[in-house]
């Protein structure tokens, strides 16, 4: 580029009139040098070269404004206007490259982080079969926090081979530490008998805790026996003493119905009717308020005692 710098340049020397201008050449010239810059954006070489032609573009633009500036003499108006034309030009690709060159930069950068999260995205799917695993882990290495890294693995990186180097380098450090988190959260999982996991609907935020997970498992399977123990004696409790209550009720109606039968043998017969007109028979009733069967039975006993010898006394449930 030195070799082309130094044939390429703007001459221009006035008196009253134009004495030496070899601006029709230079105008081709810098248009073919123009045509000739970089437009991939692929290498280090490629960045490299982009640069430079940022620099060299701002060089020849200063060198033909000062071209124009030695040419201050004489009817040159429209030779000025050509050479500020070209200068122009120099600036507004000068511009236009550096803009080009920086854009391109984080493109790259950006590609280049990207698929290393995707890589590391899809090792950590296939190697995380278990829902409880997948969901603990998304805890202690959130996605976010992956892109962060990888973000950062890019910065003040001056070539694209140190920037490949920079973000492999902490690609491989975050996939490391993904396999032994997974065997961590596994491990911890393990301690999760199956035949208690009804106990453990938190076990999610369990594993990737912390915590003594042993220990609140032994806690917890302890807790439900002395639980499961309590349920098992107040059924017991519940069913003894439904049994005793049956057994009271049948002692009870096994008593009355001794009563009524009792009740029944000592009932003298009946007289042979006598006319309609003469007599009838009549009923009194008793009504007791609401006591229990045996108190009632007891009662009735009573009244028979009383009046038994002459009349039929009888012990019946109201109904309702």
């Amino acid at each position: 580029m030195e070799n082309q710098e130094q044939k390429f340049e703007l001459i221009i020397s006035t008196e009253s009139k134009v004495l030496a201008c070899n601006i029709a050449d230079f105008e081709k010239q810098a248009d073919k040098f123009l045509s000739t810059l970089t437009q991939s954006f692929e290498t280090d070489e490629d960045f490299g070269r982009a640069k430079e032609e940022v620099k060299l573009l701002k060089e020849l633009e200063d060198k033909t404004r000062a071209a124009i500036k030695n040419a201050q003499q004489g009817d040159i108006n429209k030779l000025i206007e050509q050479a500020e034309a070209i200068a122009d030009k120099f600036r507004d690709e000068r511009l236009s490259r550096d803009k080009l060159v920086k854009a391109k930069e984080a493109e790259v950068r950006q590609r280049i982080a990207e698929e290393a999260i995707a890589e590391i995205m899809d090792v950590r799917t296939k190697t995380c079969t278990e829902s409880a695993i997948s969901l603990a882990l998304e805890m202690t290495t959130p996605k976010n926090e992956i892109n962060q890294r990888m973000q950062w693995a890019t910065k003040n990186k001056r070539t694209i081979d140190g920037l490949v180097k920079g973000v492999t380098a902490e690609k491989n450090l975050v996939l490391a530490e993904i396999a032994q988190e997974i065997a961590r959260l596994q491990s911890r999982l393990k301690l999760i008998p199956i035949s208690h996991e009804y106990l453990f609907s938190d076990a999610v935020k369990l594993i990737a805790g912390e915590d003594d997970l042993e220990e609140i498992v032994a806690q917890r399977i302890e807790d439900e026996k002395q639980r499961e123990a309590q349920r098992k004696a107040e059924a017991e409790a519940a069913a003894c003493k439904a049994k005793q209550e049956a057994e009271e009720q049948a002692k009870v109606q096994a008593e009355a119905a001794g009563v009524a039968q009792e009740m029944k043998e000592q009932t003298p017969p009946a007289t042979p009717a006598q006319s309609a007109v003469e007599n009838h028979g009549f009923v009194i009733q008793i009504s007791l308020p609401p006591m229990p069967q045996a108190d009632a039975v007891t009662v009735a006993r009573e009244v028979k005692a009383q009046y038994g010898d002459k009349y039929e006394v009888t012990l019946k449930p109201l109904k309702g």
